[in-house]
C-alpha cells in the first residue's frame, strides 16, 4: 500500500511524468512470501536466484570490478602505538606525525577506506591487494583487527533515465539508461584475513602484471618503490553477506563459502549482471 501510495504521489509531479521509472520500480512488488509466484511481462514466472546463482553473480562482480571498500577497526592501544624503528625509516615526518596524533578515544572505532584489488586468483574466490604497509587498513589488520572488503556493482552506464517524451528513434542515439536504482543493484561483503602471496605464487598467476593491468598507476607503489614498502596480499575469503537488490526479487543473506569457492570461470564469464 506504501508503496502504491508513493508511485502515485510520485507521478503527480510534473517532472516525474516526464521521466521513465528504472525497470526495477516498473515491476509489481511480490508481496507473497513464495518466489515462484513472483510474475514479469506477458505472466511469465520470476525467477527468484539460487543461492549458487547468487554467488556466481557475486564472483562476477569481483571479476569486473576493480575498487573496494576495506573496513577495519582502530586496536586498543591505537594513540600509543608507533610504527617500529626497524620500520621507520619508511614512514615521513608527516607520516610519524598522522600516526602520532590520532583522537585519543578511536580505540574500537571502524573506518572504511576506498582500496584497490584485482581478481588475479580467479581459481580460489580470493581477490589480491598490493598492501602499502604504512597505510591505515593494514596497520589496523597487523595490529589484530578484523577486517572486511565490500564490492558493489554499478554499470558503465548513464546515471540518467531519460525523458518519456523523447522519441524513440532519438532514444535509441542516446546513451543507454541506467536499467536500476543503485538500492536494486547488488553489492556484498567479505569477511576473512590477509596474508602474503608466497613468491611462487607471483610468478605462477603474473600477478604484478595482472594488478598493474587493472591499476596501471599503481605502478608507483609496486613493491621496492621509493616512497613506502608494499607487498601483495590476498584477501582469504571465509565468509560472504551477499545484498542482491531489493529483497522481493533477490537474495539478501550469508552465502555458504562452498558456493563462493566453487564457482568455475566457466560460469563467470557466462553470468550477465544487471545492466550489462
Amino acid at each position: 500500500m506504501v508503496h502504491s501510495l508513493w508511485l502515485a504521489a510520485l507521478a503527480s509531479t510534473a517532472s516525474a511524468r516526464s521521466l521513465l521509472l528504472p525497470p526495477i520500480l516498473q515491476q509489481d512488488p511480490a508481496y507473497q512470501h513464495d518466489p515462484s509466484s513472483l510474475k514479469q511481462e506477458e505472466d511469465e514466472p520470476f525467477h527468484f536466484p539460487t543461492v549458487h546463482e547468487s554467488a556466481v553473480m557475486a564472483r562476477r562482480i569481483m571479476h569486473l570490478s576493480s575498487l573496494s571498500t576495506l573496513v577495519t577497526t582502530f586496536p586498543v592501544n591505537s594513540t600509543t602505538t608507533t610504527p617500529s624503528s626497524s620500520d621507520s625509516s619508511d614512514f615521513t615526518s608527516q607520516d610519524l606525525s598522522a600516526w602520532q596524533s590520532r583522537p585519543d578515544d578511536l580505540a574500537g572505532s571502524p573506518i572504511g577506506l576506498m582500496e584497490y584489488y584485482s581478481d588475479c586468483e580467479p581459481d580460489t574466490g580470493n581477490p589480491t591487494l598490493l598492501a602499502i604497509d604504512i597505510a591505515t587498513p593494514y596497520r589496523n589488520f597487523a595490529q589484530g583487527s578484523n577486517i572486511s572488503m565490500e564490492i558493489r556493482w554499478w554499470p558503465r552506464q548513464s546515471t540518467h533515465y531519460i525523458s518519456s517524451n523523447i522519441h524513440a528513434k532519438a532514444r535509441e542515439d542516446d546513451e543507454i539508461p541506467t536499467p536500476h536504482t543503485p538500492a536494486a543493484l547488488p553489492r556484498f561483503s567479505l569477511h576473512g584475513y590477509l596474508e602474503p602471496i608466497p613468491a611462487g605464487d607471483l610468478a605462477r598467476h603474473l600477478v604484478p602484471a595482472c594488478f598493474m593491468r587493472t591499476h596501471p598507476d599503481s605502478a608507483l607503489w609496486q613493491p621496492g618503490n621509493d616512497i613506502h614498502s608494499s607487498q601483495y596480499v590476498r584477501f582469504v575469503v571465509e565468509h560472504v553477506y551477499w545484498f542482491g537488490g531489493f529483497g522481493d526479487r533477490a537474495r539478501i543473506q550469508w552465502l555458504p563459502v562452498e558456493e563462493w569457492r566453487g564457482v568455475t570461470r566457466e560460469e563467470v564469464e557466462e553470468c550477465r549482471l544487471p545492466g550489462e
